[in-house]
C-alpha cells in the first residue's frame, strides 16, 4: 500500500484524475456537457473538488489561512460534508452521493477511492492522532465507519454499514460490525 495519494500537491493532476473517474463511473465520454455539469451540478465532484482548492488556496501567504476555512466552512453547510482541510485524498476521488461524509484531519485517502454517503473516516479515540489510511482503488458503500490507526489494503470493498476497527488485507470485501471478511479477489 503506498503512504499517501502519489500526486497530492498536482492540483490540476488529481482534478484531471477526478474527472475521469466520473467518466469511468458513469459510462460518459469527456464533453463539454459533462465538464459543465460537474462543475455546476454535481456536489460530489464540487465536494472533492473544493476539498482541493483549500489544500491550493491554503499556501498564499497572509490570508490564504482564513480563506481556506472560509471556503471549508461554506463547503460544509452546503454540502452536509466535513472533510477536514488536512485530510489527504488522491486523485480519481468519486463521491457520486455526498451526505453526511466525514473524513478526519489526518486521514489519508488514496487514488480511484469510491465514497458514497454517510461515510466517515476518522479517529476512534479523541485524544489520539490515529487515523486510517485507505489504500488505492477502494470502495466504500453506504454507511461504512473506518476508524481509528487502521490500514485498509489495496482494493478492498467495504460493504454497507461496516464498521472496520482492524487493518484489512489487500483486495478483499468485508461487511458487518465490527467488520469480517467474507470474500478475497482471486489473484
Amino acid at each position: 500500500m503506498s503512504p499517501g495519494p502519489a500526486n497530492e500537491t498536482n492540483f490540476f493532476g488529481e482534478v484531471q484524475d477526478d474527472i475521469d473517474a466520473w467518466m469511468s463511473q458513469t459510462n460518459h465520454a469527456r464533453s463539454a456537457t459533462l465538464l459543465i455539469r460537474l462543475f455546476l451540478v454535481e456536489p460530489g465532484f464540487q465536494l472533492i473538488l473544493s476539498h482541493r482548492l483549500q489544500k491550493r488556496i491554503g499556501t498564499l501567504p497572509l490570508i490564504g489561512g482564513v480563506l481556506r476555512r472560509l471556503l471549508w466552512y461554506v463547503t460544509t453547510i452546503l454540502t452536509g460534508c466535513h472533510i477536514a482541510p488536512t485530510a489527504r485524498i488522491g486523485g480519481g476521488a468519486f463521491i457520486p452521493h455526498p451526505t453526511g461524509i466525514v473524513i478526519g484531519g489526518h486521514s489519508v485517502v488514496g487514488r480511484n477511492v469510491a465514497l458514497y454517503q454517510q461515510v466517515t473516516i476518522g479517529r476512534r479515540d479523541p485524544k489520539k492522532l490515529e487515523e486510517p489510511v485507505i489504500g488505492d482503488g477502494c470502495r466504500l458503500f453506504v454507511g461504512a465507519r473506518i476508524l481509528g490507526s487502521v490500514l485498509i489494503g489495496p482494493g478492498c470493498d467495504i460493504g454497507a454499514g461496516a464498521i472496520v476497527l482492524e487493518d484489512l488485507p489487500e483486495g478483499v470485501t468485508a461487511v458487518g460490525a465490527p467488520a469480517r471478511i467474507v470474500a478475497r479477489t482471486q489473484s
